[in-house]
C-alpha cells in the first residue's frame, strides 16, 4: 500500500468523511509513499523498463499538478486562521492635550485682571473584543486620567485630576446571538479546508488514471512497433524471394514495382508508429517528472503485456461507491451545508438588534493643594507678602502627587462605584437589505439542492455508459482475436496456393495487409477495455483505491 501523508497545523477543529482522514491543520507539502520515496529526496524516472506501480509512485513525488493542488489546504488553513483574527483583543490608546487662555485687560476702574491660562490633558486605554464567541459576548475594559491645570486671576495656579475605570460586557439576544458574520466566516472556511483536501484527491486520483491510460497506450505503441517491424520484415523477405525469382526468370520483372511499394508503405507504418511510441514516452515522462530536460534522455520502457481479465459489473455498487466516495459528490454535500449556513445567518439578520449591556465603573478625582515656596525654601500653605510693596515674595505650586495619589486611592477604595444594566434595541425599517439577502440565500440552497441532484444524475448516467462501453470493449477483445486468428490463417491459405500458382501476388500482399490491420486492432481493443476500466474507477471514485493508495491528512 502506499500512503501519501498531507500535514496540517494550526487549526482547531477535526472533521472526517469515508475514506478520508483529516486533521485540520495547517498544510504542509508532505507525501511519503511506499518503497522509501519522500519528498526531500524526488524520485527520479529510471532508465529502462518501469512498472505501472512504480510509474504512479514517482508520479504522485513528482507530478507537478499534485505538487500545486497542495497548496490549496495551506491556502485554506491560512484563510481560517484569518477568520479567528476577528477573535483578537484590541488595545486602544488615545490622548488629548488642550490649552485656553484668558488674556488679561484694563478696565475703566484702573487695575488690570490678570492673564489665566488652563491647560488640559486626558489619556485614555482600553482593551476590548469577543468574550465568549460561541454566544458573541464581547466585553470591553477601560482605564482613563485626567489633569487640569492652570493659574488664575489671582496669578495662583489650581489642578484637578481624576481617574476612572469601567469594565462592560454585552450580549447580543437576537441578531448575533447564535451566528454573526465572523462566526459564518469560520464555519464557511473550516468547510473550505475539507473541500481544497477534496481537491487534492480529485487531483491526486485524476493524476493516477493519466499515469494509467498513459501506461497502457505506451504499451500498446510499443506493440504496434513490435507489429510494423515483423511486417517490415516479413515484407522484406517477401520482396527479396520474389526479387531473386525475377532475376532468375521465375517471376515477371514487372510485380517487383508493386512489391516494391509495398514495402517502402511498410517502411512509413513503422516510422509513423515508432513516432507514435516516443510521443507515448513523452506523455508519461511528463507525468512523472516536474523536470522534463532532465528526463528527456530517459529511456523508459513498460514491463508485461496487455492482457486483461473480464470484469464482472454491478450498475447498483458503482452507483453506491460514486454516490458515497466521489470527490465532487463530497464536495457537492460541503456546498449544501455552506447554503445552510449562509441560510441561518441570513436569517438570523432579519431579527432586531437587542443587546443587554452590564457596566460597571469606578471613579477617583481630587483638587490639588496650593503650596507656597519661600524664599529661604521653606514650604507652607500662606503666601508670603513683601510689607513694603505688598507683592507675594513666595512661589506659588500645587502638589500634583498628593491629587493624584488621592485620586487613585478612590479608585483602588472602591469609594465611588457605578453599575448599569440595560437593553438597547434597533432595526431597520422596513429592512429591505437584510429580506432581500435572506430570499437570495434561499434561493441558493435550492439551487444547491437541485445541482447535487443533477450531479448525482450526471454521474449515474456516466458509469452507466461507461459500464456499457467497458463491457462492449471487452467482447471487442474476443471479436477482434477471432478476426486475426482468422487473419493468420488466411494469409497462410493466401501463401499457399500463391506457391501454388493459383493467386496473383497482390492477393498475397492483402492478406498480409489485413492479418497487420487486424493485430492493430486487437492491441487497440485491449487499450480502450483497460482505458474504460481506469475510467469507470474514477467515476466511481475508486481509483486509489483499487491502486492500494491511501490518502491522509494528519497532524504533524
Amino acid at each position: 500500500m502506499q500512503n501519501l501523508n498531507f500535514l496540517l497545523i494550526d487549526e482547531r477543529s477535526r472533521m472526517t468523511h469515508p475514506r478520508l482522514l483529516m486533521s485540520l491543520k495547517k498544510f504542509i507539502l508532505g507525501v511519503s509513499a511506499a518503497l522509501g520515496l519522500t519528498t526531500a529526496n524526488a524520485a527520479e524516472i529510471p532508465s529502462g523498463p518501469v512498472t505501472l506501480e512504480q510509474c504512479i509512485q514517482i508520479a504522485l513525488e513528482n507530478n507537478l499538478g499534485v505538487r500545486i493542488s497542495n497548496y490549496q489546504p495551506r491556502l485554506a488553513a491560512l484563510n481560517l486562521q484569518g477568520s479567528y483574527g476577528a477573535y483578537d483583543p484590541r488595545l486602544n490608546w488615545g490622548a488629548t492635550d488642550s490649552f485656553r487662555e484668558s488674556k488679561g485687560r484694563e478696565n475703566p476702574l484702573e487695575f488690570t485682571i490678570p492673564t489665566s491660562k488652563t491647560d488640559s490633558f486626558r489619556s485614555n486605554y482600553g482593551l476590548g473584543g469577543i468574550l465568549l464567541p460561541s454566544t458573541g459576548m464581547r466585553y470591553s475594559l477601560g482605564f482613563n486620567a485626567s489633569e487640569t491645570t492652570g493659574t488664575s486671576a489671582s496669578d495662583f495656579p489650581f489642578g484637578s485630576y481624576g481617574t476612572g475605570f469601567f469594565a462592560s460586557l454585552t450580549q447580543p439576544l437576537l441578531r448575533g446571538a447564535w451566528i454573526d458574520g465572523t462566526r459564518m466566516s469560520i464555519k464557511l472556511n473550516k468547510q473550505g479546508i475539507e473541500n481544497s483536501s477534496l481537491t487534492v484527491i480529485r487531483q491526486i486520483t485524476q493524476t493516477v488514471s493519466s499515469v494509467e491510460l498513459s501506461y497502457y497506450s505506451l504499451i500498446a505503441s510499443r506493440e504496434n512497433v513490435k507489429v510494423a517491424e515483423e511486417t517490415l520484415a516479413l515484407t522484406e523477405k517477401n520482396f527479396s524471394n520474389q526479387k531473386r525469382r525475377a532475376e532468375v526468370g521465375t517471376l515477371a520483372k514487372s510485380q517487383l514495382p508493386v512489391l516494391e511499394a509495398e514495402l517502402f508503405s511498410q517502411k512509413a507504418q513503422l516510422l509513423s508508429v515508432q513516432n507514435s511510441f516516443a510521443d507515448s514516452v513523452n506523455t508519461l515522462k511528463r507525468l512523472l517528472t516536474d523536470d522534463f530536460a532532465s528526463a528527456q534522455d530517459k529511456e523508459l520502457t513498460t514491463v508485461g503485456e496487455l492482457n486483461p481479465v473480464q470484469t464482472v459489473f454491478s450498475l447498483a455498487d458503482s452507483w453506491d461507491k460514486a454516490l458515497s466516495q466521489r470527490p465532487e459528490i463530497l464536495q457537492s454535500k460541503i456546498s449544501l451545508e455552506n447554503a445552510d449556513i449562509r441560510l441561518k445567518y441570513n436569517k438570523n439578520q432579519l431579527y432586531p438588534q437587542l443587546d443587554l449591556r452590564a457596566t460597571y465603573g469606578l471613579s477617583g478625582s481630587d483638587n490639588a493643594d496650593v503650596l507656597h515656596r519661600y524664599p529661604d525654601g521653606t514650604i507652607s500653605q500662606y503666601p508670603l507678602r513683601d510689607p513694603k510693596t505688598g507683592r507675594y515674595v513666595s512661589t506659588s505650586f500645587i502638589d500634583r502627587a498628593a491629587a493624584f495619589n488621592t485620586a487613585f486611592k478612590d479608585i483602588r477604595g472602591v469609594d465611588y462605584p457605578n453599575y448599569s444594566i440595560g437593553l438597547q434595541f434597533s432595526i431597520p425599517i422596513p429592512n429591505r437589505s437584510a429580506r432581500a439577502s435572506y430570499k437570495t440565500a434561499q434561493a441558493q440552497k435550492e439551487q444547491a439542492v437541485l445541482q447535487h441532484k443533477d450531479l448525482e444524475q450526471s454521474i449515474m448516467v456516466e458509469i452507466d455508459r461507461l459500464i456499457r462501453d467497458a463491457e462492449y470493449r471487452f467482447e471487442q477483445i474476443s471479436v477482434t482475436r477471432q478476426a486475426r486468428l482468422s487473419s493468420e490463417l488466411a494469409l497462410q491459405h493466401e501463401t499457399k496456393r500463391y506457391d501454388e500458382g493459383a493467386i496473383e501476388n497482390y492477393q498475397v500482399l492483402q492478406a498480409q495487409r489485413d492479418l497487420t490491420n487486424r493485430r492493430y486492432s486487437e492491441i487497440n481493443a485491449k487499450v480502450q477495455y483497460l482505458t474504460a476500466l481506469s475510467r469507470l474507477a474514477q467515476a466511481e471514485g475508486s481509483t486509489l483505491e483499487n491502486n492500494n493508495i491511501n490518502v491522509e491528512f494528519e497532524e504533524e
